[in-house]
């Protein structure tokens, strides 16, 4: 299932400055399973009924339930599916983000270790 997630908060801020974009999960095996399924292009879709223009670079700031630390790496929007020609599919965007950080990773490889 791609895309569980949905935007929280996404702020463009002035000229000059990269926006910032935080995606909340409900639950870790849905981060899991669109982690998993997007590993080989190195990003994922998220749901949003607003989203960025194509090209848009950002942070990505994923936080995980549970308290976990967010996930952190900066992204650019590569393709989008707006509300009026997404239905029946969800809209949103689909990214893609530069290499975790080696802490980041090391999150992402101890939690899939814990779900296989």
């Amino acid at each position: 299932m791609l895309a569980t997630a949905t935007i929280a908060q996404a702020e463009v801020p002035a000229s000059n400055t990269t926006p910032q974009v935080r995606v909340e999960y409900t639950n870790v095996e849905d981060f899991l399973v669109d982690y998993t399924s997007n590993e080989t292009i190195g990003g994922m879709f998220i749901k949003t009924e607003r989203p960025m223009a194509v090209g848009t670079q950002f942070n990505l700031r994923i936080q995980l339930p549970g308290g976990r630390r967010p996930i952190e790496t900066d992204a650019e929007v590569r393709w989008t599916l707006p509300t009026d020609v997404a239905a029946p599919m969800t809209p949103g965007m689909g990214v893609r983000f530069s290499a975790l950080s080696t802490i980041d990773k090391g999150v992402v490889e101890n939690l899939l270790a814990s779900w296989r």
